[in-house]
């Protein structure tokens, strides 16, 4: 066994902060040691969160015609993906989302806004009011990602019950502007911020596969942990006809495995989801997310992407031997 790689783990095994060379020295693992990386990611995932994981559900409360230019997003006004364009919902298809979520056996319900931010009140006034009917007819806990948000409307959005907002950063700074020219990096870590003071947990994470290096992948990792978010999904590309991205190749199933790992290390008692693109990418290792250090994932389908059947990830769970 790598005795380097075991005494990175120890720092983390402690939670004493890892090195960003350290870091990079990990990502950099290749052959059999990749099993070490894996093996210590999971004893440290075990150290933190036993053998239990969560799981979550997310619907789409608006869909399409989002002004963004984000390259990997099919909801861009600006690509010809065909997607199913959705308005604004009304208040009790969210509810029933919900109770469907609470059904399968989801903890959490994110409901999901395309576009810049909320730009309208009555729209801010409808999903405050689907926040406060989910609140009050169920035991799912209302999350939501809505864009870019103001200290005004993240307050609001507390006030009616949201726990927790999902905002992710998607890469580095540093390659932010080769992802999304229509707004910055800045305007995401002012949204987190604006979210934290209004007493909202924080879910931000990445999205890899989309053509950054490793150094991008760590330094987002430290700059979650300076951010002291609660939550960290890991995204991987699934490519979508009609983006820019849509030639891209899916990471490889061991390399979406290594940077679970890795964030495993560097975050090692935050909550680290895996979501979007995970059939894609890991496959048939899609088991494997929880040896490599996750402790969380996303059941049923994702926006604009089917998801496995959730009764089947919920038997590859219990086929783990772990609790949700």
């Amino acid at each position: 066994m790598n005795n380097i790689i075991k005494e990175i783990a120890n720092q983390s095994l402690q939670n004493q902060s890892i090195s960003r060379e350290d870091a990079l020295l990990l990502m950099r693992r290749e052959g059999d040691e990749i099993y070490d990386l894996f093996y210590w990611a999971n004893q440290i995932r075990l150290r933190y969160f036993g053998h239990s994981v969560k799981t979550c559900s997310i619907v789409s409360a608006k869909q399409g015609q989002c002004t963004e230019d984000c390259r990997f997003c099919s909801q861009s006004v600006r690509y010809h993906t065909g997607i199913e364009e959705i308005p604004h919902i009304d208040t009790n298809k969210i509810l029933d989302a919900a109770m469907c979520a609470e059904q399968a056996g989801s903890t959490a319900l994110g409901i999901v806004t395309s576009g810049y931010g909320i730009t309208h009140s009555r729209d801010l006034r409808g999903i405050c009011a689907a926040i406060e009917k989910i609140t009050k007819n169920t035991h799912v806990h209302p999350h939501g990602s809505f864009g870019v948000l103001t200290r005004e409307a993240a307050e609001s959005l507390t006030k009616s019950g949201l726990k927790r907002l999902n905002h992710n950063l998607e890469t580095s700074e540093r390659f932010f502007p080769k992802v999304c020219t229509t707004h910055t990096f800045h305007d995401r870590v002012n949204t987190i911020r604006c979210a934290k003071e209004a007493g909202l947990e924080i879910c931000s994470g990445a999205i890899f596969g989309i053509g950054e290096g490793i150094e991008d992948r760590i330094d987002l990792a430290f700059t979650l942990k300076s951010l002291n978010v609660d939550v960290i999904p890991l995204n991987f590309l699934h490519p979508i006809p009609g983006t820019p991205l849509e030639n891209n190749i899916p990471l490889t199933p061991m390399e979406a495995l290594k940077i679970i790992s890795v964030f495993r290390f560097i975050l090692p008692d935050k909550e680290i989801k895996i979501a979007g693109g995970r059939q894609k990418n890991l496959r048939d290792l899609q088991s494997w997310m929880f040896y490599a250090g996750a402790n969380s994932t996303m059941i049923g389908n994702y926006l604009t992407t089917t998801g496995r059947k959730v009764e089947d990830d919920f038997q590859m769970i219990k086929d783990l031997g772990l609790k949700f």
